[in-house]
């Protein structure tokens, strides 16, 4: 699962009119530097993959665990009014939640920090070859219709559960 991860760095890549890789930190409208050598590819890279895969991971992950407290507890709680029940159960899925955001608040303030000392040695692209920087490969435009149509079919989901649970329809 790691390894087809690494495609989460091409997002970070582009190729200039001149053939040229250009790294794309944060925006690119931000600041983006051409990279010239393998080594430093491959060091950009790593770099970016520490950054995305936990990240990634991170968010696939807690989410489940967000709501699966929240659940049990409203299901099997002892708490004899509802209400307390349901205060028991936000209360932990904001404790996960709030677990959730620090971990991707650490991962980004590492990323942010680690970036000039990785790019002190590339060169800036200049902002007119910013616009003229070569749209996404077809591969990173059929990932993101498949992470769109993953979240549409999430959605329906959650949806349908919603629906389920409110009305209180048993199957």
């Amino acid at each position: 699962m790691i390894s087809s991860l690494n495609c989460l760095a091409n997002v970070h890549f582009r190729k200039a009119p001149s053939g040229r890789l250009v790294f794309i930190p944060f925006t690119q409208k931000a600041k983006c530097y051409f990279v010239d050598s393998k080594a430093d590819e491959e060091k950009i890279r790593a770099f970016v993959n520490m950054y995305r895969i936990p990240n990634t991971l991170i968010s696939c992950l807690m989410t489940p665990m967000v709501m699966v407290p929240a659940l049990i507890l409203e299901d099997y709680g002892g708490l004899t009014p509802r209400s307390h029940r349901l205060t028991m159960a936000l209360g932990i899925s904001g404790f996960f939640w709030l677990s959730f955001v620090a971990l991707g608040l650490m991962l980004w303030i590492v990323y942010r920090a680690g970036v000039p000392g990785l790019t002190a040695s590339l060169s800036e692209v200049a902002p007119e070859i910013k616009a003229q920087l070569s749209a996404s490969s077809p591969e990173q435009h059929r990932l993101k219709w498949i992470a769109l149509v993953c979240l549409l079919a999430g959605l329906i989901v959650v949806g349908l559960a919603a629906l389920v649970a409110l009305t209180g329809h048993r199957w």
